[in-house]
Protein backbone atom coordinates (compact mmCIF):
# COMPACT_ATOMS: atom_id res chain seq x y z
CA UNK A 1 0.00 0.00 0.00
CA UNK A 2 2.83 2.39 0.86
CA UNK A 3 4.41 1.47 -2.50
CA UNK A 4 1.24 2.55 -4.36
CA UNK A 5 1.11 5.75 -2.33
CA UNK A 6 4.72 6.52 -3.20
CA UNK A 7 3.99 5.98 -6.91
CA UNK A 8 0.97 8.27 -6.74
CA UNK A 9 3.06 10.92 -5.01
CA UNK A 10 5.76 10.62 -7.66
CA UNK A 11 3.22 10.85 -10.48
CA UNK A 12 1.73 13.95 -8.88
CA UNK A 13 5.17 15.54 -8.87
CA UNK A 14 5.61 14.69 -12.57
CA UNK A 15 2.24 16.07 -13.70
CA UNK A 16 3.58 19.66 -13.77
CA UNK A 17 6.13 18.59 -16.38
CA UNK A 18 3.39 17.15 -18.57
CA UNK A 19 1.60 20.49 -18.48
CA UNK A 20 4.88 22.25 -19.28
CA UNK A 21 5.40 19.97 -22.28
CA UNK A 22 1.90 20.87 -23.44
CA UNK A 23 2.81 24.56 -23.09
CA UNK A 24 5.84 23.98 -25.36
CA UNK A 25 3.54 22.32 -27.91
CA UNK A 26 1.28 25.40 -27.80
CA UNK A 27 4.39 27.57 -28.25
CA UNK A 28 5.30 25.58 -31.36
CA UNK A 29 1.77 26.17 -32.68
CA UNK A 30 2.17 29.87 -31.92
CA UNK A 31 5.48 30.06 -33.79
CA UNK A 32 4.15 28.20 -36.82
CA UNK A 33 1.07 30.41 -37.19
CA UNK A 34 3.16 33.55 -36.73
CA UNK A 35 5.25 32.55 -39.74
CA UNK A 36 2.12 32.44 -41.90
CA UNK A 37 2.07 36.25 -41.67
CA UNK A 38 -1.69 36.72 -42.05
CA UNK A 39 -4.20 38.31 -39.71
CA UNK A 40 -5.96 34.96 -39.40
CA UNK A 41 -2.71 33.22 -38.49
CA UNK A 42 -1.76 35.90 -35.97
CA UNK A 43 -5.13 35.60 -34.23
CA UNK A 44 -4.62 31.84 -33.90
CA UNK A 45 -1.08 32.49 -32.63
CA UNK A 46 -2.47 34.87 -30.00
CA UNK A 47 -4.93 32.23 -28.75
CA UNK A 48 -2.15 29.61 -28.66
CA UNK A 49 0.13 32.02 -26.76
CA UNK A 50 -2.57 32.48 -24.13
CA UNK A 51 -2.70 28.68 -23.86
CA UNK A 52 1.09 28.65 -23.35
CA UNK A 53 0.76 30.92 -20.33
CA UNK A 54 -2.26 29.07 -18.88
CA UNK A 55 -0.73 25.59 -19.13
CA UNK A 56 2.70 26.73 -17.98
CA UNK A 57 1.26 28.56 -14.99
CA UNK A 58 -0.93 25.56 -14.14
CA UNK A 59 2.18 23.37 -14.13
CA UNK A 60 3.93 25.70 -11.71
CA UNK A 61 0.85 25.77 -9.48
CA UNK A 62 0.76 21.97 -9.36
CA UNK A 63 4.46 21.86 -8.49
CA UNK A 64 3.94 24.24 -5.58
CA UNK A 65 6.68 26.18 -3.86
CA UNK A 66 8.82 23.12 -3.16
CA UNK A 67 9.65 20.42 -5.68
CA UNK A 68 12.49 18.08 -6.56
CA UNK A 69 15.36 19.49 -8.62
CA UNK A 70 14.36 17.61 -11.78
CA UNK A 71 10.84 19.05 -11.73
CA UNK A 72 12.08 22.52 -10.86
CA UNK A 73 14.47 22.61 -13.80
CA UNK A 74 11.90 21.03 -16.10
CA UNK A 75 9.44 23.82 -15.40
CA UNK A 76 12.06 26.52 -15.94
CA UNK A 77 13.59 24.88 -19.01
CA UNK A 78 10.30 24.19 -20.78
CA UNK A 79 9.15 27.73 -20.02
CA UNK A 80 12.24 29.25 -21.62
CA UNK A 81 12.10 26.96 -24.64
CA UNK A 82 8.51 28.10 -25.16
CA UNK A 83 9.60 31.74 -25.07
CA UNK A 84 12.45 31.11 -27.49
CA UNK A 85 10.08 29.41 -29.94
CA UNK A 86 7.71 32.38 -29.98
CA UNK A 87 10.53 34.92 -30.40
CA UNK A 88 12.05 32.85 -33.20
CA UNK A 89 8.61 32.59 -34.84
CA UNK A 90 8.18 36.38 -34.85
CA UNK A 91 11.65 36.94 -36.34
CA UNK A 92 11.34 34.09 -38.85
CA UNK A 93 8.04 35.50 -40.12
CA UNK A 94 9.76 38.76 -41.05
CA UNK A 95 12.57 36.85 -42.78
CA UNK A 96 10.12 34.74 -44.77
CA UNK A 97 7.78 37.60 -45.74
CA UNK A 98 10.03 40.62 -46.24
CA UNK A 99 7.49 42.58 -48.28
CA UNK A 100 4.47 42.06 -46.03
CA UNK A 101 2.89 45.03 -44.26
CA UNK A 102 2.92 44.06 -40.59
CA UNK A 103 0.19 45.00 -38.12
CA UNK A 104 -3.32 46.21 -38.86
CA UNK A 105 -2.46 49.57 -37.29
CA UNK A 106 1.28 49.64 -38.12
CA UNK A 107 0.90 52.77 -40.25
CA UNK A 108 0.30 54.79 -37.08
CA UNK A 109 3.91 54.11 -36.08
CA UNK A 110 5.42 55.53 -39.29
CA UNK A 111 7.97 58.20 -38.50
CA UNK A 112 8.45 57.05 -34.90
CA UNK A 113 11.55 55.38 -33.46
CA UNK A 114 9.63 52.07 -33.33
CA UNK A 115 9.62 51.93 -37.15
CA UNK A 116 13.41 51.50 -37.15
CA UNK A 117 13.82 49.94 -33.71
CA UNK A 118 16.58 47.31 -33.73
CA UNK A 119 17.93 48.18 -37.16
CA UNK A 120 16.91 47.73 -40.75
CA UNK A 121 15.41 44.62 -42.28
CA UNK A 122 15.08 41.10 -40.93
CA UNK A 123 18.55 41.31 -39.35
CA UNK A 124 17.28 44.08 -37.07
CA UNK A 125 14.32 41.94 -35.99
CA UNK A 126 16.63 39.00 -35.22
CA UNK A 127 18.81 41.37 -33.19
CA UNK A 128 15.76 42.25 -31.10
CA UNK A 129 14.93 38.55 -30.72
CA UNK A 130 18.46 37.90 -29.43
CA UNK A 131 18.09 40.75 -26.95
CA UNK A 132 14.82 39.21 -25.75
CA UNK A 133 16.54 35.85 -25.25
CA UNK A 134 19.37 37.45 -23.28
CA UNK A 135 16.93 39.28 -21.04
CA UNK A 136 14.92 36.09 -20.50
CA UNK A 137 17.87 33.94 -19.41
CA UNK A 138 19.38 36.70 -17.27
CA UNK A 139 16.09 37.17 -15.41
CA UNK A 140 15.92 33.43 -14.77
CA UNK A 141 19.55 33.37 -13.56
CA UNK A 142 18.95 36.31 -11.22
CA UNK A 143 15.92 34.43 -9.92
CA UNK A 144 18.09 31.42 -9.11
CA UNK A 145 20.82 33.56 -7.51
CA UNK A 146 18.68 35.70 -5.22
CA UNK A 147 16.53 32.83 -3.95
CA UNK A 148 18.29 30.11 -2.01
CA UNK A 149 17.44 26.41 -2.30
CA UNK A 150 14.97 26.78 0.57
CA UNK A 151 12.90 29.08 -1.67
CA UNK A 152 13.02 27.77 -5.24
CA UNK A 153 12.90 30.22 -8.11
CA UNK A 154 9.78 28.57 -9.57
CA UNK A 155 7.06 30.12 -7.46
CA UNK A 156 3.35 30.81 -7.84
CA UNK A 157 3.27 33.98 -9.89
CA UNK A 158 2.13 35.20 -13.27
CA UNK A 159 4.59 38.03 -13.88
CA UNK A 160 8.15 36.72 -13.94
CA UNK A 161 10.28 33.94 -15.37
CA UNK A 162 9.71 31.76 -17.19
CA UNK A 163 7.09 32.26 -19.90
CA UNK A 164 4.94 35.02 -18.39
CA UNK A 165 2.41 37.39 -19.95
CA UNK A 166 5.05 38.63 -22.39
CA UNK A 167 4.05 36.00 -24.93
CA UNK A 168 0.35 36.81 -25.53
CA UNK A 169 1.06 40.53 -25.25
CA UNK A 170 3.81 40.18 -27.85
CA UNK A 171 1.48 38.28 -30.19
CA UNK A 172 -1.19 40.93 -29.75
CA UNK A 173 1.41 43.60 -30.55
CA UNK A 174 2.42 41.70 -33.72
CA UNK A 175 -1.22 41.59 -34.80
CA UNK A 176 -1.76 45.29 -34.19
CA UNK A 177 1.58 47.03 -34.78
CA UNK A 178 4.12 44.54 -36.15
CA UNK A 179 7.23 42.70 -35.02
CA UNK A 180 9.28 45.69 -33.85
CA UNK A 181 6.51 46.88 -31.56
CA UNK A 182 6.16 43.32 -30.27
CA UNK A 183 9.80 43.10 -29.28
CA UNK A 184 9.68 46.57 -27.72
CA UNK A 185 6.85 45.32 -25.49
CA UNK A 186 8.80 42.12 -24.73
CA UNK A 187 11.90 44.08 -23.72
CA UNK A 188 9.97 46.55 -21.55
CA UNK A 189 8.10 43.76 -19.77
CA UNK A 190 11.33 41.79 -19.48
CA UNK A 191 13.12 44.68 -17.79
CA UNK A 192 10.14 45.05 -15.44
CA UNK A 193 10.26 41.32 -14.64
CA UNK A 194 14.00 41.54 -14.00
CA UNK A 195 13.50 44.50 -11.68
CA UNK A 196 10.66 42.76 -9.85
CA UNK A 197 12.81 39.64 -9.44
CA UNK A 198 15.71 41.62 -8.00
CA UNK A 199 13.48 43.55 -5.59
CA UNK A 200 11.68 40.39 -4.51
CA UNK A 201 14.89 38.46 -3.98
CA UNK A 202 16.98 41.09 -2.26
CA UNK A 203 14.43 41.71 0.47
CA UNK A 204 15.98 38.81 2.34
CA UNK A 205 19.66 38.12 2.93
CA UNK A 206 19.49 34.43 3.82
CA UNK A 207 21.39 31.55 2.26
CA UNK A 208 21.41 31.93 -1.52
CA UNK A 209 22.95 28.58 -2.23
CA UNK A 210 26.19 27.67 -3.98
CA UNK A 211 26.63 30.88 -5.98
CA UNK A 212 30.11 29.85 -7.09
CA UNK A 213 28.60 26.89 -8.93
CA UNK A 214 26.20 29.14 -10.87
CA UNK A 215 29.04 30.94 -12.69
CA UNK A 216 29.48 28.27 -15.37
CA UNK A 217 33.27 28.17 -15.12
CA UNK A 218 35.16 25.82 -17.40
CA UNK A 219 38.42 24.00 -16.78
CA UNK A 220 40.58 27.02 -17.64
CA UNK A 221 38.79 29.39 -15.26
CA UNK A 222 39.04 26.83 -12.46
CA UNK A 223 42.77 26.37 -13.18
CA UNK A 224 43.38 30.14 -13.13
CA UNK A 225 41.46 30.54 -9.88
CA UNK A 226 43.47 27.78 -8.24
CA UNK A 227 46.59 29.95 -8.32
CA UNK A 228 45.12 32.45 -5.83
CA UNK A 229 43.13 29.85 -3.84
CA UNK A 230 39.97 31.92 -3.53
CA UNK A 231 41.64 34.99 -2.03
CA UNK A 232 40.44 37.35 -4.77
CA UNK A 233 36.90 38.72 -4.19
CA UNK A 234 34.69 38.03 -7.22
CA UNK A 235 33.09 41.40 -7.93
CA UNK A 236 36.05 43.85 -8.45
CA UNK A 237 37.88 41.91 -11.22
CA UNK A 238 34.56 41.18 -12.91
CA UNK A 239 33.63 44.86 -12.93
CA UNK A 240 36.97 45.71 -14.55
CA UNK A 241 36.34 43.10 -17.24
CA UNK A 242 32.79 44.36 -17.76
CA UNK A 243 34.02 47.93 -18.11
CA UNK A 244 36.50 47.01 -20.84
CA UNK A 245 34.05 44.73 -22.63
CA UNK A 246 31.22 47.25 -22.39
CA UNK A 247 33.30 50.11 -23.75
CA UNK A 248 34.60 48.04 -26.66
CA UNK A 249 31.10 46.74 -27.44
CA UNK A 250 29.74 50.30 -27.40
CA UNK A 251 32.48 51.48 -29.76
CA UNK A 252 31.86 48.48 -32.00
CA UNK A 253 33.88 45.28 -32.05
CA UNK A 254 33.91 45.53 -35.83
CA UNK A 255 36.23 48.51 -35.49
CA UNK A 256 38.87 46.44 -33.68
CA UNK A 257 41.64 45.14 -35.94
CA UNK A 258 42.80 41.51 -35.84
CA UNK A 259 44.15 40.32 -32.53
CA UNK A 260 42.45 43.17 -30.62
CA UNK A 261 39.19 41.26 -30.98
CA UNK A 262 40.52 39.09 -28.15
CA UNK A 263 40.75 42.11 -25.82
CA UNK A 264 37.27 41.58 -24.30
CA UNK A 265 38.12 37.92 -23.69
CA UNK A 266 41.38 38.81 -21.96
CA UNK A 267 39.58 41.40 -19.83
CA UNK A 268 36.87 38.97 -18.80
CA UNK A 269 39.48 36.35 -17.82
CA UNK A 270 40.20 38.57 -14.81
CA UNK A 271 36.95 37.17 -13.38
CA UNK A 272 38.49 33.69 -13.47
CA UNK A 273 40.79 34.58 -10.56
CA UNK A 274 37.73 34.44 -8.27
CA UNK A 275 36.52 31.02 -9.44
CA UNK A 276 37.54 29.45 -6.10
CA UNK A 277 36.08 32.20 -3.94
CA UNK A 278 33.05 31.07 -1.85
CA UNK A 279 30.97 34.03 -3.12
CA UNK A 280 29.60 34.68 0.33
CA UNK A 281 29.59 38.47 0.16
CA UNK A 282 26.42 40.51 0.35
CA UNK A 283 26.55 41.49 -3.34
CA UNK A 284 28.22 38.37 -4.73
CA UNK A 285 24.89 37.11 -6.11
CA UNK A 286 25.48 39.65 -8.91
CA UNK A 287 28.51 37.76 -10.22
CA UNK A 288 26.89 34.88 -12.19
CA UNK A 289 24.34 37.08 -14.03
CA UNK A 290 26.89 39.80 -14.84
CA UNK A 291 29.51 37.29 -15.95
CA UNK A 292 27.02 35.58 -18.23
CA UNK A 293 25.65 38.90 -19.52
CA UNK A 294 29.14 39.75 -20.75
CA UNK A 295 29.35 36.41 -22.54
CA UNK A 296 25.95 36.89 -24.22
CA UNK A 297 26.80 40.40 -25.39
CA UNK A 298 30.17 39.21 -26.73
CA UNK A 299 28.57 36.30 -28.61
CA UNK A 300 25.87 38.56 -30.06
CA UNK A 301 28.37 41.25 -31.13
CA UNK A 302 30.83 38.82 -32.70
CA UNK A 303 27.94 37.14 -34.51
CA UNK A 304 26.96 40.51 -35.96
CA UNK A 305 30.54 41.56 -36.80
CA UNK A 306 31.35 38.14 -38.25
CA UNK A 307 28.29 38.23 -40.54
CA UNK A 308 26.80 35.11 -39.04
CA UNK A 309 23.27 34.23 -40.14
CA UNK A 310 21.23 35.98 -37.41
CA UNK A 311 19.12 32.90 -36.72
CA UNK A 312 22.33 30.97 -35.99
CA UNK A 313 23.48 33.62 -33.52
CA UNK A 314 20.04 33.38 -31.91
CA UNK A 315 20.47 29.58 -31.63
CA UNK A 316 23.94 29.91 -30.06
CA UNK A 317 22.89 32.52 -27.48
CA UNK A 318 19.75 30.53 -26.58
CA UNK A 319 21.75 27.31 -26.18
CA UNK A 320 24.39 29.01 -24.01
CA UNK A 321 21.68 30.54 -21.82
CA UNK A 322 19.98 27.19 -21.31
CA UNK A 323 23.37 25.57 -20.65
CA UNK A 324 24.12 28.05 -17.85
CA UNK A 325 20.71 27.53 -16.27
CA UNK A 326 20.87 23.76 -16.61
CA UNK A 327 24.16 23.74 -14.73
CA UNK A 328 22.81 26.13 -12.08
CA UNK A 329 19.79 23.91 -11.38
CA UNK A 330 22.06 20.86 -11.18
CA UNK A 331 24.21 22.64 -8.60
CA UNK A 332 21.08 23.78 -6.78
CA UNK A 333 19.89 20.18 -6.57
CA UNK A 334 23.35 18.94 -5.49
CA UNK A 335 23.72 17.00 -8.75
CA UNK A 336 26.85 18.82 -10.02
CA UNK A 337 29.84 20.80 -8.73
CA UNK A 338 29.41 23.73 -11.12
CA UNK A 339 32.34 23.05 -13.48
CA UNK A 340 31.15 23.09 -17.09
CA UNK A 341 33.57 20.58 -18.54
CA UNK A 342 31.67 19.40 -21.61
CA UNK A 343 30.11 22.79 -22.39
CA UNK A 344 33.59 24.42 -22.44
CA UNK A 345 32.69 27.00 -19.78
CA UNK A 346 32.04 30.69 -20.39
CA UNK A 347 35.74 31.41 -20.86
CA UNK A 348 36.26 28.52 -23.27
CA UNK A 349 33.40 29.61 -25.51
CA UNK A 350 34.58 33.23 -25.50
CA UNK A 351 38.15 32.22 -26.38
CA UNK A 352 37.01 29.97 -29.24
CA UNK A 353 34.71 32.65 -30.64
CA UNK A 354 37.40 35.35 -30.24
CA UNK A 355 39.98 33.28 -32.10
CA UNK A 356 37.40 32.51 -34.80
CA UNK A 357 36.82 36.25 -35.22
CA UNK A 358 40.55 36.90 -35.55
CA UNK A 359 41.06 34.28 -38.28
CA UNK A 360 37.71 34.92 -40.01
CA UNK A 361 35.78 31.68 -39.54
CA UNK A 362 33.01 32.92 -37.26
CA UNK A 363 30.06 31.51 -39.30
CA UNK A 364 31.60 28.04 -39.26
CA UNK A 365 32.34 28.14 -35.52
CA UNK A 366 28.85 29.40 -34.67
CA UNK A 367 27.30 26.58 -36.69
CA UNK A 368 29.44 24.01 -34.89
CA UNK A 369 28.76 25.61 -31.49
CA UNK A 370 25.00 25.71 -32.09
CA UNK A 371 24.76 22.04 -33.05
CA UNK A 372 27.16 20.92 -30.30
CA UNK A 373 25.51 22.86 -27.48
CA UNK A 374 21.97 21.85 -28.45
CA UNK A 375 23.16 18.26 -28.75
CA UNK A 376 24.68 18.46 -25.26
CA UNK A 377 21.49 19.95 -23.84
CA UNK A 378 19.38 17.18 -25.36
CA UNK A 379 21.81 14.45 -24.29
CA UNK A 380 22.17 15.77 -20.76
CA UNK A 381 18.40 15.95 -20.44
CA UNK A 382 17.94 12.35 -21.59
CA UNK A 383 20.84 10.85 -19.61
CA UNK A 384 20.58 13.10 -16.58
CA UNK A 385 17.28 14.76 -15.79
CA UNK A 386 15.06 12.16 -17.48
CA UNK A 387 16.88 9.42 -15.61
CA UNK A 388 16.21 11.35 -12.42
CA UNK A 389 12.49 11.48 -13.35
CA UNK A 390 12.46 7.71 -13.87
CA UNK A 391 14.05 7.19 -10.48
CA UNK A 392 11.36 9.31 -8.85
CA UNK A 393 8.63 7.32 -10.58
CA UNK A 394 9.77 3.93 -9.26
Amino acid sequence: MSHVSARQSALFRLQPLMLSRISVAFAAITAVWLTVATVHGEVIALVAAIAVVVTGHAGRMLAGERSVAAVEWGLAGYGMVAEFMVYAGIAAAVSLHAGVQWGVAASSLNGTFIATFGGAGAAGIWRLAIMAVILTVLTAMVDVCVHGPALPGIRLRLFGPPGDIRLPVACAAVLLFGARAAFLVVLVLGVAALGATIIDGTRGTGDRGELRGYRGDGRLAVWIGKWVEGKVPPLPPLLVGLLVTGVLAALGLGNLPGILLLTPVEAMLLAAFASWHPHDGRSDWLVPPLLQAAEYVFLAEIGYVGRVWPAMTFAVVAAVGLRHLDLAYRVRGRLANGIDRRGLGWEGRMIIVGIAAVIGIVPLIYTVLAFYLWYRLARDWVTGWSARHATINR
